[in-house]
């Protein structure tokens, strides 16, 4: 405020002139810029109005709002002069998405072509004596009497009539239990073994024979050629691997284990066939000892 002197009619007075503007100005704007808060001026006893002058209107001091904004008193969005603000939306920020770990796929290892052996190179007989060889080991390991009369007549018609039905299966060129129109009953009865070989079923009033059980095993496999085996190529280089190849497929399936389990069969004809692109084509048939006695 500034004291001015007038001369009026010889006499000076004094009048008090308020300068508003520089002085709100300067109050308003004070609490901005993050500052300490300001506070309302103390009031001068000279402009309260007792003199008989106009006393100075207050200005209401800035304040601080919640968010540190200088406020005037009006509802605001956070501005100094009342006017509301834009209001800000956050940026949503993306979450980056995991990759996952690339599957490597091992690079199969090439298994080497063996060179095809000629099938004449394979004796069936040598075939056939290492698989009644593994077959008595496994029927003994199993508490078992073994297998016996390998060279009696009765066990040569056995093998004859094995022989001749894995011909017609390499012939058909599928494992089959019917061969030549004969099946398994009518194979045994064609051969006359029918009736000498059945027998009494251990613990059991009732007969065993080829009418109601089954007699034969059968199995095809190669030799002296490479061979796909459950997806892995596969070769057997002489008689003793095919003979465990057939050994374990009879054994591993439990019907034609059970089969070779029965404790009163006590003769097996083997016949094997080996043709001339190195398939080898087996037969199993059971024998009992012809006792249907009770």
């Amino acid at each position: 405020m500034v004291d001015r002197k007038v001369v009026v009619g010889g006499a000076v007075a004094v009048v008090a002139v308020l300068v508003v503007g520089g002085i709100a100005g300067a109050m308003v704007l004070g609490g901005g810029g993050g500052g300490d808060t300001p506070t309302p001026d103390e009031p001068d006893d000279s402009d309260d109005g007792s003199d008989g002058g106009s006393a100075a209107t207050p200005t209401r001091a800035a304040t601080t709002a919640g968010n540190g904004t200088a406020t005037n008193g009006t509802a605001t969005n956070g501005t100094a002069n009342g006017t509301a603000g834009p209001t800000v939306t956050p940026t949503s920020v993306a979450t980056p998405t995991a990759t996952g770990t690339p599957t490597v796929t091992p690079t199969p290892t090439a298994v080497p072509t063996r060179t095809p052996i000629l099938p004449r190179t394979f004796e069936e007989r040598e075939v056939e004596l290492e698989l009644r060889r593994l077959i008595n080991d496994w029927r003994t390991a199993n508490g078992l009497d073994p297998y016996t009369n390998d060279n009696g007549s009765l066990v040569v018609r056995l093998n004859e009539m094995s022989l001749n039905h894995s011909v017609g299966m390499a012939q058909r060129g599928e494992l089959v239990y019917e061969t030549y129109g004969l099946s398994v009953p009518q194979r045994y009865e064609a051969f006359q073994v029918k009736e000498t070989c059945q027998f009494k079923r251990q613990g059991k009033q009732f007969i065993v024979s080829p009418d109601n059980y089954q007699f034969q095993v059968i199995a095809q496999s190669y030799v002296g050629r490479n061979f796909q085996d459950g997806g892995e190529t596969v070769f057997h280089e002489n008689e003793t691997a095919v003979a465990r190849d057939i050994f374990e497929a009879w054994t591993e399936n439990p019907v034609y284990a059970d089969v070779l389990e029965y404790p009163n069969a006590n003769r097996l004809g083997v016949g094997i066939e080996i043709t001339d692109n190195n398939e080898v084509w087996a037969t199993g048939s059971i024998c009992g000892s012809g006792d249907t006695s009770y």
